[in-house]
């Protein structure tokens, strides 16, 4: 939801708030993804390297977000973007091995927490290293929304210690989940309709864009 949804809301809100509205929905609409099918405790403990580099990630990531200009918050994220295009497309065809994986999952962990601190997309980074890891189907779809739901919710635990995140932000937030519901239910239908591949280019190609157009606004605006 939100590797589509960020470029597009930032260009309309700006990217601070972007952050803050799709916080809650992140959190939210992974929950039950999150939680189903058991093992939830075993998948917590194969997420412990991610989560151990997320933490501090995150907050290096926010404080960035919080002290920038919105002209060199929008050029970030569309640097942020462009390169969630390009981990989207490499992902599986990358591999590690056992040996390998508890310090590139701290590493996949701190710099995802950054990128989502920065721009609301804590996962594509560690998306790569789950599929490159070796997981698929329910047990990727599990692992990657426990993560999200983790990263997200410490993600508005540190905003909701700023000034910049209030009650008013947490309300409008949940109530975003609405639409977000709505075109999820939608977009579902759409996917099934289209083959998987041509589904990935169109989603690919309109995050791209919007990449782009983030960088264009962060370096002429």
């Amino acid at each position: 939801m939100p590797i589509v949804a960020f470029p597009l809301v930032s260009m309309l809100i700006g990217v601070q708030a972007s952050v803050v509205l799709l916080t809650m929905p992140l959190i939210l609409s992974n929950i039950p993804q999150a939680l189903g099918g058991g093992e939830t405790v075993p998948c917590l403990f194969g997420l412990m390297p991610v989560l151990l580099g997320m933490v501090p990630g995150i907050f290096l990531g926010i404080t960035a977000l919080l002290h920038v200009n919105e002209h060199i918050a929008k050029l970030l994220a569309g640097i942020v973007v462009i390169l969630v295009v390009i981990l989207m497309t490499a992902a599986p065809k990358l591999k590690i091995n056992r040996r390998a994986q508890t310090p590139i999952g701290i590493g996949a962990g701190f710099f995802g927490g950054m990128l989502g601190g920065v721009a609301a997309m804590p996962g594509p980074l560690v998306f790569t290293y789950l599929i490159a890891k070796g997981l698929r189907g329910q047990a990727f779809t599990k692992e990657a929304s426990l993560f999200l739901v983790l990263s997200a919710a410490l993600m508005a635990s540190i905003l909701a210690s700023t000034r910049d995140f209030g009650p008013k932000d947490v309300v409008i937030s949940t109530v975003a989940l609405a639409p977000v519901s709505l075109g999820m239910y939608f977009g579902q239908k759409l996917r099934d309709r289209i083959p998987a591949e041509a589904f990935k280019r169109l989603v690919l190609l309109v995050v791209l864009v919007s990449g782009l157009q983030l960088l264009q606004n962060g370096v002429f605006s």
